[in-house]
């Protein structure tokens, strides 16, 4: 479900998870694991700590509801008066799992070279901070080999061109006020967000920059979840126009000038 090519859809599930800013955190880490940091995840917690806790994250994802839906039109349909919240449990419900973001992870490096050992210990990190301190006890044992060897700054994104223009609109996206996200998701709405951002997720595979985007977006995910923007009845459109533009601003010296228009003209709308 999820890719590091289409990292824009992982963000826009963490904007969405309650706790996606811990989650996207984390993920980060993973992902820019210094050499000496994967040597040090060693000792990973017990099976019966890890089962406890993934009992409390996995939840269904959108798809699985949609097949609950399906059936019961099937059998008459809701009352129109019990739609609407249908809709919008759909519309809240995540994408894909922690099962997917796990696979994701194992996919790529630095856990896709590492030692069983090394990838269950960086694995559980992310598995606790997607279900948060439900179990405190748990929790604690979980991510305790992960913050013996982890230092919980992560390392800066490479120095770019694009990297000023980066900060400003992470930084914009925690000051926006309510009429500018109602005038960016109005934008959004309607615009041919997916076929703009497949030509802008390639360019960043063939320029070579797949986690550095990866990272931006994650940043963006924090950002929204943080700003309250990410909830809401403009949420989903918000979310669209903030990893569009971060795309854009990612990738904007490889993909056609139109399409970094595209991108970024719900973002520049809310202005």
């Amino acid at each position: 479900m999820y890719s590091l090519v289409s990292s824009s859809l992982l963000a826009m599930d963490l904007a969405r998870h309650p706790r996606g800013a811990a989650v996207a955190h984390t993920v980060d880490r993973v992902l820019a694991l210094t050499p000496d940091e994967l040597r040090g995840l060693t000792d990973p917690a017990a099976q019966d700590v890890r089962e406890r806790v993934e009992l409390v994250a996995v939840g269904p994802t959108r798809g699985t509801l949609l097949g609950g839906v399906s059936r019961t039109w099937q059998l008459g349909g809701p009352e129109a008066a019990a739609s609407r919240p249908i809709v919008q449990a759909l519309a809240e419900r995540l994408t894909g799992s922690l099962m997917d973001l796990h696979d994701l992870l194992r996919r790529e490096a630095p856990l896709r070279d590492a030692t069983p050992e090394q990838v269950q210990v960086a694995l559980d990190a992310v598995t606790a901070a997607w279900a948060g301190p439900t179990a405190p006890q748990d929790h604690a044992a979980l991510t305790a080999p992960w913050e013996r060897a982890v230092d919980p700054v992560p390392p800066a994104l490479a120095s770019s061109p694009y990297m000023g223009e980066l900060v400003e609109v992470l930084d914009e996206v925690s000051r926006r006020a309510p009429a500018q996200w109602r005038a960016t998701a109005r934008s959004q709405r309607g615009r041919p967000w997916s076929a703009d951002m497949h030509v802008a997720c390639w360019a960043a595979y063939d320029s070579g920059r797949l986690t550095q985007v990866a990272r931006a977006q994650l940043a963006a995910a924090r950002a929204l979840r943080l700003s309250g923007a990410s909830t809401g009845e403009h949420a989903h459109s918000t979310a669209m126009a903030v990893t569009a533009v971060v795309q854009a601003v990612c990738t904007v010296d490889v993909v056609p000038a139109h399409t970094t228009r595209a991108l970024r003209a719900a973002w520049d709308d809310g202005y």
